[in-house]
């Protein structure tokens, strides 16, 4: 699997040019200054618990860095010190709830996706509070990634296949998983095939679609399934925790970010999230091999840190 380190902007008003120009005299009118915010996926950065220590993978267990494709946000936050509760940081984005499915959710279709060829959005300076903030927190609604799994146990438990194949080969999985904390979901697509749903899924739910052709047996499977633990990484739980079920990461800057008032020039921000082994399962075996049809589970999808800094 290659490396992930793609990167996301999550910028909330559109603006493409640096300007515009007045119409009625052709004079360049220069834009409001604007908050940048761009997330960075990234496989190398450190790997961390519930309360941001750093962490290996659980003996029992084995994990592996997901391909990234796409990353659906529920919520953005900036909080001045590790002692502002969740409910009173300054709002950048946040998303619908729908009552739709029963108890209360995320809208999954209103979230904010984003992936490669999305990444020239932002929001004005002039919507966010003037102050200095200590610490971003991000509600991570959804992830789809792909995957390496073995088809170990194919044998007999995929129908027809092929007499005398052997079934340990390594394929690509396509996973889209739902992080938030209860999702209303109408339907997604994996990668080909649709899944419906029509009501809620709480957090861990994920489903995973795979294609094959071996020696001219070809298979599409789709499984779904339930992680039973989200990571979720709050390095200030102690002071400011976040509603338990949440998938809110939090991180702090190396130094505050400050937001001056009548702010006339841009503040780029890079979040690099953890996805280092964020993807783990029950490894039976010991073999560091994910084998769904030997029984192997996942245990983990979260992701391991959120690392913010003002760039220029």
């Amino acid at each position: 699997m290659k490396k992930t380190n793609l990167i996301f902007s999550v910028l909330m008003g559109i603006s493409m040019l640096s300007c515009s120009v007045d119409q009625s005299t052709g004079t360049p009118v220069e834009e409001a200054a604007r908050l940048n915010i761009t997330f960075i996926m990234d496989a190398d950065a450190e790997r961390l618990d519930n309360l941001g220590n750093p962490v290996t993978v659980p003996e029992g267990n084995a994990a592996q860095n997901p391909d990234f494709e796409i990353l659906g946000l529920h919520f953005i936050g900036l909080y001045p010190d590790k002692f502002t509760p969740y409910d009173e940081g300054v709002t950048i984005t946040s998303t619908a709830t729908t009552g739709s499915g029963g108890a209360l959710a995320i809208d999954f279709d209103s979230e904010v996706f984003f992936n490669e060829e999305i990444n020239t959005l932002s929001v004005p300076l002039s919507y966010v509070a003037a102050g200095s903030y200590e610490y971003i927190r991000a509600s991570i609604g959804y992830q789809k990634y792909t995957i390496v799994y073995n088809l170990e146990g194919a044998e007999t438990e995929i129908p027809d296949w092929p007499e005398g194949v052997d079934d340990n080969i390594d394929v690509d999985g396509i996973v889209a998983s739902f992080l938030g904390y209860n999702t209303y979901i109408g339907s997604y697509v994996i990668k080909d095939q649709t899944v419906t749903v029509n009501g809620n899924k709480a957090q861990g739910y994920f489903g995973l679609e795979t294609k094959g052709n071996i020696e001219g047996f070809v298979f599409t499977q789709v499984t779904q399934g339930d992680a039973p633990q989200t990571t979720v990484p709050n390095p200030i739980n102690d002071t400011s925790p976040v509603p338990e079920g949440s998938c809110v990461v939090t991180g702090q800057f190396p130094s505050a970010l400050v937001i001056p008032a009548n702010a006339t020039k841009d503040i780029n921000i890079e979040v690099v999230v953890s996805i280092n082994n964020s993807f783990e399962w029950e490894d039976a075996n010991g073999n560091g091999k994910y084998e769904p049809l030997l029984g192997e589970n996942v245990v983990d999808m979260g992701t391991r840190g959120v690392f913010p800094s003002v760039v220029d």
